[in-house]
């Protein structure tokens, strides 16, 4: 019988991935992305995205950083958002790089790229969102149940990948500007072929070259817009760049 194989991306940007299934956070929820009915933007289909805030329209506010590592720069803002999954709207995505961009990429596909959504929670939990909601209501209980979410698989992750459980970095609350969050490490990301035929199942582990990115996500309350700041930079430095968005 051919064999078949199954291709596990153990992790893969903030998501964990255990035992044949995609466990994915509840923050995808508040960063939602669909071509907005609500956002406009100057760049047309065949040109390039916006390279500045001032370029598109806004129906909520976002904040940009005053701080970034050396030599990174706005390149694009993405208002259609369409790298995160089709359904909703109120997601701008601002790219930030040393060198030049014309469109946003695939959040995680580049490890030279500082990523940051920022998501509209209220015009969500208006809109029924229960994540959303949730979030409004108690941002404390709501990260604190993200946590808990995001570690309670990481042993069986390590399994699935033979390693230790070391290997995978927890996610941990954290406090920006006195506003309430989770941050978790860039780490290394993981493959795992499962080979099943009649005679025997083989698994194999393929470990990938760069980093995963690593994110700090935090809820404004006075805006009520969510921040998540993807890169492979270590959580001290990503805190740097969200402590500066004020």
């Amino acid at each position: 019988m051919k064999p078949i194989i199954f291709v596990i991306p153990v992790i893969a940007s903030a998501l964990l991935v255990m035992a044949l299934a995609i466990i994915d956070s509840d923050n995808s929820a508040l960063l939602p992305t669909t071509s907005p009915t609500n956002v406009s933007a100057d760049a047309n289909v065949y040109g390039c995205d916006p390279k500045s805030l001032e370029q598109v329209k806004l129906n909520f506010p976002v904040r940009e950083p005053t701080y970034l590592p050396e030599g990174y720069r706005l390149q694009v803002v993405d208002v259609f958002s369409y790298s995160m999954p089709p359904g909703a709207d109120n997601v701008a995505t601002l790219y930030y790089a040393k060198h030049e961009m014309c469109h946003g990429t695939s959040r995680g596909s580049s490890n030279d790229v500082i990523v940051m959504v920022v998501s509209d929670v209220e015009q969500q939990a208006n809109n029924g969102d229960k994540y959303a909601q949730m979030v409004i209501n108690d941002p404390v209980e709501y990260f604190k149940r993200e946590v808990e979410s995001y570690n309670s698989v990481i042993p069986d992750a390590a399994k699935l990948i033979d390693k230790p459980e070391s290997t995978i970095p927890l996610v941990r609350m954290i406090e920006v500007n006195g506003h309430v969050g989770v941050a978790r490490e860039p780490m290394k990301g993981y493959s795992v072929f499962i080979i099943n035929d009649v005679e025997k199942v083989e698994k194999i582990v393929e470990e990938s070259e760069g980093l995963r990115p690593g994110f700090v996500t935090f809820y404004h309350e006075e805006d009520r817009t969510i921040y998540t700041i993807e890169s492979i930079f270590p959580v001290e430095e990503m805190l740097k760049i969200a402590e500066s968005i004020r």
